[in-house]
């Protein structure tokens, strides 16, 4: 019987935690739609989340931990969303994974649309183009097969800025297509500019 009101505290604890985290990470993007995060003070922070300064505290050691372990949150989902896609799933329908990033883009997309933005952070866009890269690199090489080894990192360039550019049209127009449409439409650019590269 004990252990079971130990268990509903903890999971009350664990709820009390993920909404104070959550309060605290949406006052954040509302506050970098108007400024950069250096000029985000904890106090604003807390006061527009309604949290105390002590539980923000007990957190994070600054607004700047609290960015780093947002964006650490979204590259997690996002390194979940391209591991469940193996190169036979790949091969058969290459743009499984732009369809699963872009529902999480659309999902988080206040938040991402901050962090690629003008207001965004260029720290996470490295760490975003490093785990897809690294991907690329390691178990989705066939995409690359019909390229030059020695231009990779070209081609990755142009496939991950793309990616980007295409993610900031689509926040700025209002997401009007489907994460599937994106992925259609992502999938027949991207086949057409490698195409030519290697001719």
């Amino acid at each position: 019987m004990e252990s079971t009101e130990t268990g509903r505290r903890e999971a009350s604890t664990d709820r009390r935690i993920r909404k104070t985290r959550a309060a605290l990470k949406k006052a954040l993007t509302t506050l970098m739609q108007q400024k950069q995060v250096k000029d985000i003070s904890v106090r604003e922070l807390t006061d527009l989340a309604d949290v105390n300064r002590g539980t923000f505290y007990l957190h994070y050691k600054d607004v700047f931990d609290l960015l780093e372990q947002s964006e650490d949150d979204i590259l997690e989902e996002l390194h979940e969303t391209v591991s469940k896609y193996d190169e036979a799933a790949l091969k058969e329908n290459p743009i499984l994974i732009f369809e699963g990033i872009y529902n999480l883009c659309r999902d988080n997309a206040d938040f991402v649309n901050i962090l690629i933005g003008e207001n965004g952070d260029i720290k996470f866009l490295r760490k975003l183009e490093h785990l897809v890269r690294e991907r690329c690199l390691n178990e989705w090489s066939f995409i690359m097969k019909n390229q030059d080894p020695d231009q990779f990192d070209i081609y990755y360039a142009f496939i991950a800025g793309g990616c980007i550019s295409v993610l900031q049209y689509w926040f700025r127009s209002g997401m009007q297509e489907t994460p599937h449409e994106l992925a259609m439409i992502t999938g027949k650019i991207l086949h057409s500019g490698l195409s030519m590269s290697s001719n």
